[in-house]
């Protein structure tokens, strides 16, 4: 009877060492939700896209900014971060040392203008002006000259209409999502942002003034009244569930969609020459995520 207790014992131990040795911890850099935690999000980002494998662990860290988070990819802080497609095209093309790893399908993402509460009827402003930009194709041709070829040529920035006498509008923006949401090297707005915030301000014949601020400050800035819009919140209209829009933020219609994230690492691969094939890439990267 002991030497079966002792048998079973010593396969216990084998399975779990066995197990130890497959482990994996993929550790990931997100730009900071405003209505979750990391501990949170990662349960979410688990349920919606990991795979199914208990040997690989999925730990979610939040940075208030994509500059954060590139010093903690670059320091190893994380191994990966996670864009949407466009800004991860764009951070790729910028950077040579950056490669993607893995593109997640998803449905229903998109980025909305966000305002406190108290100031619904701005909200129902910026909806009618959206409504018509949309509808007389301006949003679609500012996509097409800000955004569908992410990170070749930085746009300059674009100059807003003054109206004498007009209410100001101040817009938060914060650079963290280009070229959607982009902000040049010397930290002026100049993106996308620039060129719908000036077509929004036409078409209300108001003034638009930007306020620079972090991805992570973007409710505080409401808050504070520093400012009386938010560029953009990360908004899922797929689910009830909003990670990044907290109590007492009411959004308007989403202005940008889509349906691609983008995992970014630093660079591994090797040249041609290396004898690498795309195939010992593959399963390289494949090794990592499934711990096989």
């Amino acid at each position: 009877m002991k030497k079966i207790f002792y048998v079973i014992l010593t396969l216990l131990i084998f399975v779990s060492c066995a197990n130890a040795v497959n482990r994996r911890v993929l550790k990931l850099g997100i730009l900071t939700k405003l209505n979750s935690t990391e501990e949170q999000f990662s349960e979410i980002w688990k349920k919606t896209f990991a795979p199914n494998n208990e040997n690989l662990e999925i730990i979610v860290r939040f940075y208030d900014s994509l500059m954060a988070m590139q010093m903690a990819l670059n320091a190893g802080e994380v191994q990966e971060i996670v864009l949407p497609e466009e800004s991860a095209e764009y951070l790729i093309n910028q950077n040579p040392n950056y490669e993607a790893t893995l593109v997640l399908k998803t449905k229903g993402m998109g980025l909305s203008f966000g305002f406190r509460e108290d100031r619904s009827e701005l909200l129902k402003k910026f909806n009618d002006a959206l409504m018509s930009l949309k509808g007389n194709w301006t949003l679609g041709v500012l996509e097409g000259i800000y955004i569908a070829s992410p990170g070749v040529d930085d746009p300059e920035p674009v100059k807003f209409e003054k109206f004498e006498g007009a209410e100001t509008i101040r817009v938060a923006v914060t650079g963290d999502l280009p070229p959607i949401d982009f902000m040049a090297a010397d930290g002026t707005p100049a993106g996308f942002n620039t060129a719908v915030l000036s077509e929004v301000g036409s078409y209300l014949h108001q003034n638009i003034e930007l306020v620079s601020v972090e991805a992570g400050a973007r409710t505080a800035s409401l808050a504070s009244g520093r400012a009386d819009v938010v560029f953009w919140y990360e908004v899922d209209t797929s689910s009830t569930i909003q990670p990044d829009v907290p109590e007492g933020i009411i959004l308007s219609d989403p202005y940008y969609e889509w349906n691609k994230f983008i995992h970014v690492r630093k660079k591994i691969r090797q040249s041609k020459d290396s004898g690498w094939s795309f195939n010992d890439i593959k399963n390289g990267i494949l090794d990592f995520y499934l711990a096989r």
